[in-house]
């Protein structure tokens, strides 16, 4: 394929999408070049969403019988109470290696020592190498008050400031270094998003965030970063920022759509779980077998929501070059 082609090619495929610089399209490792795939689950939503373990079931079932490499959850799990050690132990039935994400509801009720002992995650933040990628798991819970970064706890950030959901200076300058020293193709994963959703609400120092994986990049033969991932906004999306994938894995339960919609509240609940896995292709793919599904009644657009047309009860099938 000419590179002309295939860039107007993965522009189409990103419409909507801010395409600013593009990198030749090269393998981006030698040797065995074996395929990677994780299990993803995102937005459950255990102690809000009435099915969530029935959710949660039908994900461990099919990862079970697909066994991919891992599992991760994006966030917004469940709490840190007694009611969610069932829910645990529904996660805990996948045999292989599972990895958590913290998100900003997973502190409503309690702090992040308490929802990490229950998950048995060691640090807010990580990173990790499976296969041939190395993997960032970033932490954006963070409040900025009087100069000072707070964690969330007991749902602290409901207070209205505008300066929540922030990576941590120190977590920046974290970043920077496992980056500068990594040569692997490497995956980002936060619940929050850095790329420019229709929504709002992404992580207000996302360009921050950025500025290190772009400056990451263009220090490199090859891109070091090929793909961020992230959950929270409960959308089904794709765009592409100065060469780096930016992939929303939609939640597994609902679109929230604001108080007093239909019988279940705020919640647009869809009918199945949602759930997907990603394949990670050395050569230089990235491949998403989603799932789909529908609103239960009444839908966003039966009640007249005002952005209806542009959600989506589902996990779309991508296949991507990067």
């Amino acid at each position: 394929m000419k590179r002309r082609d295939f860039v107007k090619g993965i522009s189409v495929a990103a419409a909507g999408s801010v395409f600013t610089r593009s990198f030749a399209f090269t393998p981006f490792l030698t040797g065995k070049n074996k395929t990677l795939t994780i299990g993803w689950i995102t937005d459950v939503h255990h102690g809000y969403c009435a099915d969530a373990g029935s959710r949660l079931e039908a994900f461990i079932a099919r990862a079970n019988q697909r066994k991919p490499d891992f599992i991760l959850q994006g966030g917004d799990f469940c709490h840190p109470t007694t009611e969610a050690r069932s829910f645990m132990n529904i996660w805990e039935k996948f045999s292989g290696p599972k990895y958590h994400v913290l998100g900003n509801h997973d502190m409503d009720k309690g702090n992040k020592k308490q929802i990490m002992e229950l998950w048995g995650m060691e640090k807010p933040y990580y990173s990790f190498d499976q296969g041939e990628f190395h993997f960032v798991v970033m932490d954006c819970n963070h409040i900025l008050t009087d100069g000072k970064y707070i964690d969330y706890a007991n749902a602290n950030f409901y207070i209205e400031n505008p300066r929540r959901d922030l990576v941590n200076p120190e977590q920046i300058e974290w970043l920077k270094e496992d980056l500068l020293k990594m040569r692997m193709p490497t995956i980002i994963i936060s619940h929050q998003s850095f790329d420019d959703i229709w929504t709002g609400y992404t992580v207000p120092n996302k360009l921050d965030v950025r500025k290190v994986i772009d400056d990451a990049n263009s220090g490199s033969k090859h891109p070091k970063v090929i793909a961020c991932f992230c959950g929270h906004h409960h959308l089904d999306n794709h765009m592409v920022i100065n060469g780096v994938q930016y992939f929303h894995i939609n939640s597994s339960s609902y679109y929230y759509v604001g108080e007093g919609f239909g019988s279940d509240g705020a919640k647009a609940m869809y009918a199945d779980p949602l759930y997907c896995f990603v394949t990670l292709d050395p050569a230089g793919r990235i491949s998403i077998e989603g799932r789909s599904s529908h609103f239960v009644s009444p839908t966003p657009a039966e009640k007249g929501y005002a952005h209806a047309a542009r959600l989506s009860a589902s996990i779309s099938d991508r296949r991507i070059r990067v």
